[in-house]
C-alpha cells in the first residue's frame, strides 16, 4: 500500500499537517509521554519522592498500601473506553485515502475468490499491493462479511486490545506494573487510537506474546496456542522470526517447539499460494523485505533518501542473513525466550527499508525485559513519533527540508544498535548467572 496511507502517529490530510491540524494528537501524545515516564519512574530508585507521592494518592483513593487491587479489568475498561472514542472519532473522519479501504477491499476480495494482494478500491482502477499474509487476509474477511469498512475496523481494535491481556498473562508476579506499563506506553496508545495501521500492527506483538504465554503452559491447551501464534504471525512478514527464536533456552521440547511453528507457518503459506498463486508468495513476503520507500526511520532514511540504496534481490538477501544470523545466535546461546524474541524483533526493525511509526508497536513484548531496556524503549518510540510526524511530515514533505529527518534516522538506528547490544549483554549475563538485577522481568 501506498505510504501516505500507513504513515505514522498523528492525523493528516494529503500529506499535509498545518498546525491546528497537529495540535491534538500532539498534545494527546505528549500527555501518553507524560503518564508513560511516571509508570517507568515509580519502579525506578531515581524518583523514591515520586514513589511515595503515588502511594499517598493510591492510599487516600482505596485505603490501601498495595495494588492488588487492580485488576485486569480496570485495564480493560479504560482501553475500551479509548477505543471506543478513537473509533467513532477516527470513523467519522475516514476518507478514502485510509488503509481501512484497502484491507476492507482485501477481505472482499478473499471472500469473492479474487486476488487480495493487489486491490483496486474507492473507485480506483490501477491495483494496489496489500502486502499482509494469510492471518490478515482472514481477519480482512472477516470484517468485510459485514459489508462495511466499519467491521474491518473493530475486527482489527479487538487484535489490539488483545495485546494487554496477553502481557497479563505472560507477565508472572509483574502482570500488574507491566500491563499498566504497556497500555500507557507510547509504541502502544498512540498507536492503536489513531489509525488502522496501528490497529493492524498488533498482530505482531500478540503472536509473540501468545507465544510467550503458550510456553508457560502444557499439554495440548499450550501447543493449540503456539499453532495459533504461528498461524498469526503469517500476518507481517518477517514476524516468523521472533517465534523460531523464542524455542531455544534449552527446553527439551524446543525440537518440537520449531518443527510446530515452522510447519504451521510454511503450511499457511503453502495454502495461499494454491489459492492465489505466486502474489501470495511474492507480495506477502519478498515484497515486505523490498517495500523501499522515503518513509523509512531507520538508517534507509538515509540510504534511500539520497538514493545510496535501491530495491534489489541482493538487499532483500542481505536483510535475510542477518535476521537468520541472529535467529542462529540466540538458538545457540541458548538465550531466554523473551529476550530471544526482542532481539529478533529489534533486528527487525533495525533492517526494515520500509519503517514508519506503527512499527515501533512490534516492539512491545521487549518491555518484559526489565527497567533498562524499558527506559531505552521510552527514548526510541519518542525520537520515532517525532521523526516521523514533525522530520517526516511537517519538515520533510512539506517543506522540503530533509536533513531533520535524515539526521534523526541515523541517531534512531543508533539507538536501537545500543537497545539490541543491552539486550544481548543483559542475556549473557544471565546466562552466566552475574545478572543480579533485582526485576529481571519487571
Amino acid at each position: 500500500m501506498r505510504s501516505d496511507r500507513t504513515g505514522g502517529g498523528v492525523g493528516r490530510l494529503g500529506g499535509v499537517m498545518p498546525s491546528l491540524e497537529i495540535a491534538g494528537p500532539v498534545g494527546a501524545f505528549g500527555g501518553c509521554l507524560t503518564v508513560n515516564f511516571l509508570v517507568l519512574a515509580y519502579r525506578s530508585a531515581r524518583f523514591p519522592r515520586l514513589r511515595s507521592g503515588i502511594d499517598r494518592a493510591n492510599f487516600r483513593l482505596t485505603g490501601r498500601t498495595d495494588w492488588d487491587w487492580l485488576t485486569l479489568w480496570h485495564l480493560m475498561g479504560f482501553l475500551l473506553l479509548v477505543g471506543a472514542i478513537s473509533t467513532l472519532w477516527n470513523l467519522s473522519t475516514i476518507h478514502c485515502s485510509n488503509d481501512a479501504y484497502a484491507l476492507f477491499a482485501s477481505g472482499q476480495a478473499a471472500l469473492r475468490g479474487g486476488n487480495p494482494f493487489s486491490v483496486a478500491f474507492c473507485g480506483g482502477t490501477a491495483p494496489e499491493q496489500v502486502p499482509y499474509g494469510l492471518a490478515a487476509v482472514s481477519l480482512n474477511a472477516l470484517g468485510a462479511l459485514t459489508g462495511s469498512v466499519v467491521g474491518v475496523w473493530l475486527v482489527w481494535e479487538v487484535v489490539a486490545l488483545s495485546v494487554v491481556p496477553l502481557v497479563w498473562a505472560a507477565g508472572g508476579a509483574n502482570r500488574r506494573y507491566l500491563s499498566v506499563l504497556v497500555a500507557t506506553s507510547i509504541l502502544y496508545l498512540p498507536n492503536i487510537t489513531n489509525n488502522i495501521g496501528g490497529l493492524e500492527n498488533s498482530i505482531v506483538p500478540v503472536s509473540v506474546l501468545l507465544m510467550l504465554g503458550a510456553l508457560g503452559g502444557a499439554g495440548g491447551l499450550g501447543r493449540s496456542a503456539q499453532g495459533i501464534a504461528a498461524f498469526l504471525s503469517t500476518g507481517r512478514f518477517p514476524a516468523i522470526f521472533p517465534l523460531l527464536g523464542q524455542s531455544s533456552g534449552g527446553s527439551r521440547s524446543r525440537g518440537t517447539e520449531l518443527l510446530l511453528v515452522l510447519g504451521v507457518f510454511l503450511g499457511s503459506a503453502l495454502f495461499a499460494y494454491v489459492l492465489w498463486g505466486g502474489d501470495a508468495l511474492q507480495v506477502v513476503y519478498l515484497g515486505q523485505f523490498a517495500r523501499n520507500s522515503a518513509e523509512s526511520l531507520n538508517l534507509f532514511a538515509l540510504l534511500v533518501q539520497e538514493g545510496w540504496v535501491r530495491p534489489s534481490l541482493v538487499v532483500a538477501a542481505l536483510q535475510g542473513a542477518a535476521l537468520v544470523a541472529l535467529l542462529v545466535g540466540v538458538r545457540w546461546r541458548g538465550y531466554s525466550r523473551e529476550g530471544s524474541a526482542g532481539i529478533l524483533l529489534v533486528g527487525i526493525v533495525l533492517l526494515s527499508q520500509y519503517l514508519n511509526y506503527h512499527f515501533t508497536e512490534w516492539l512491545i513484548p521487549l518491555l518484559l525485559l526489565g527497567a533498562t531496556v524499558n527506559w531505552w524503549l521510552l527514548a526510541v518510540g519518542t525520537l520515532m513519533v517525532f521523526d516521523e510526524n514533525i522530520a517526516y511530515w511537517y519538515l520533510a514533505l512539506n517543506r522540503g527540508v530533509w536533513w531533520p529527518y535524515e539526521l534523526l534516522g541515523v541517531v534512531i538506528t543508533v539507538l536501537l544498535l545500543g537497545l539490541l547490544v543491552r539486550v544481548v549483554r543483559s542475556e549473557e549475563a544471565r546466562r552466566s548467572g552475574t545478572d543480579v538485577s533485582p526485576l529481571p522481568h519487571g
